[in-house]
């Protein structure tokens, strides 16, 4: 089992990557929405603000998906058929994914594993 943890950085996108989730069945995930990094310290330190507009940088969103996926192979599957429907994560301003082995799942939906 693997905890992957998906982060757009633009709205537009968080459509197509629930839907092609749910195409691959990974159902045992939670959408959080958020506000981005800039956003938050231009709201703290308005300088950075403006240091950000400057660099092109205006990251106001972001939509965090935590899911739970069964193997490696998977995580890759996920990435090609996101590319397929038009989201590259691999280019600027789209987002990351990133995956980590989770060593204890407890839930219904996969039975307990340790």
């Amino acid at each position: 089992m693997y905890v992957a943890i998906i982060i757009l950085k633009d709205e537009v996108y968080a459509k197509t990557v629930v839907s092609t989730m749910i195409e691959m069945a990974l159902f045992d995930a939670t959408v959080l929405d958020g506000d981005g990094l800039e956003y938050i310290a231009g709201e703290s330190m308005p300088i950075l603000s403006e240091v950000s507009v400057l660099f092109g940088r205006d990251i106001l969103f972001n939509k965090t998906i935590i899911a739970a996926v069964p193997d490696k192979e998977t995580i890759f599957r996920l990435n090609a058929a996101l590319k397929r429907d038009g989201i590259d994560l691999k280019q600027p301003e789209v987002g990351t994914l990133m995956a980590f082995p989770c060593p204890v799942y407890i839930g219904a939906e996969h039975g307990d594993r340790d």
